[in-house]
């Protein structure tokens, strides 16, 4: 049985996605503002623990897909890495401003790069300076996300420690950024490859056969054509900011993806093994699997990527 149930979406408009059903997890803390002294409705965080035990918990730091203009904290793409709680993991999902789509086509620029990397930065800061309240252990710490959501988890990991990706307006600025691991699912790599491909490929086609237009995620994300200004793309990437300092990080990709190309994962995995040697990264790549396959969070993978957490975390 999932850890936690998932309500199907009141509306089927656009890109609603199911929720999940957090009803009956005893100890959490809903809606915490990870940026009091410069709040933002965005800048949300929801934190879950086991049932039992006084911690401090290794923590899961999640964040949600959604090709940087869609999706929540609380949708069912967290689901997956809920399945630590049972295994004495706590799980903090973030929300941080989106490129959320306007009626008009647009896309809000408050969420463009680097804003998103400065506000999920700023959670994991937040999450350490307050660590006891919430019986974390601040010196373990895993980034988890999948998508746009894996891209995140990669350029925090990487850019912990630069100052040039940092808002200190956001708070604690004394407090490190520095994680202990990642888990990347399909992640968005580098921009102007993922710019490339999603001009080649503009639908996402629903399991039903359903066609929808799909925006250009690493566009809308930089605001401008990845592949016209490749200077402003290559900060934006995340393979540009990994050094040898990168944490143990876990990718899993699928080779049959057609929403981020396969080559965005492969290619950050060869970056951290060029940077870092053999053994920091452990890359998985499972040829028919697309993107967000339901086989990402079968039972077997699952409990590949726990087992992963716990020989890094405890």
């Amino acid at each position: 049985m999932p850890y936690v149930g998932i309500i199907a979406p009141e509306s089927a408009e656009g890109f609603a996605m199911p929720l999940m059903d957090v009803s009956k997890i005893t100890r959490k803390w809903l809606d915490v503002d990870y940026t009091p002294d410069n709040p933002h409705p965005a800048r949300l965080l929801d934190i879950y623990l086991p049932e039992t035990g006084d911690g401090p918990f290794p923590t899961l730091v999640c964040i949600h897909g959604g090709g940087f203009w869609g999706g929540e904290k609380r949708d069912f793409q967290t689901g997956s890495y809920m399945e630590a709680i049972p295994h004495g993991f706590a799980v903090a999902s973030v929300e941080q401003r989106l490129c959320t789509a306007r009626p008009d086509g647009s896309h809000d620029p408050e969420g463009r790069f680097p804003n998103p990397v400065f506000d999920y930065k700023a959670a994991i800061r937040f999450l350490r300076k307050n660590a006891a309240e919430y019986k974390l252990d601040p010196g373990k710490f895993a980034l988890c996300g999948g998508s746009a959501g894996g891209y995140h988890v990669i350029m925090a990991a990487a850019s912990a420690a630069n100052d040039v990706l940092y808002d200190s307006s956001l708070g604690y600025a004394d407090v490190s950024g520095e994680v202990q691991a990642v888990v990347s699912w399909f992640p968005v790599g580098n921009l102007v490859v993922q710019s490339e491909f999603s001009a080649q490929h503009p639908y996402f086609e629903a399991p039903d056969g359903t066609r929808m237009p799909m925006a250009n995620a690493a566009d809308v994300f930089l605001g401008v054509n990845a592949r016209e200004n490749p200077n402003l793309a290559y900060f934006g990437s995340p393979d540009s900011w990994i050094t040898k300092d990168m944490p143990p990080t876990l990718i899993q990709s699928g080779a049959a993806d057609a929403v981020v190309p396969v080559a965005c994962p492969r290619g950050m995995a060869a970056k951290i093994n060029e940077m870092c040697g053999p053994g920091r990264v452990e890359y998985d790549e499972f040829p028919d699997y697309g993107h967000g396959d339901p086989r990402f969070s079968s039972d077997d993978n699952i409990a590949r990527m726990i087992d992963w957490l716990k020989k890094i975390l405890m």
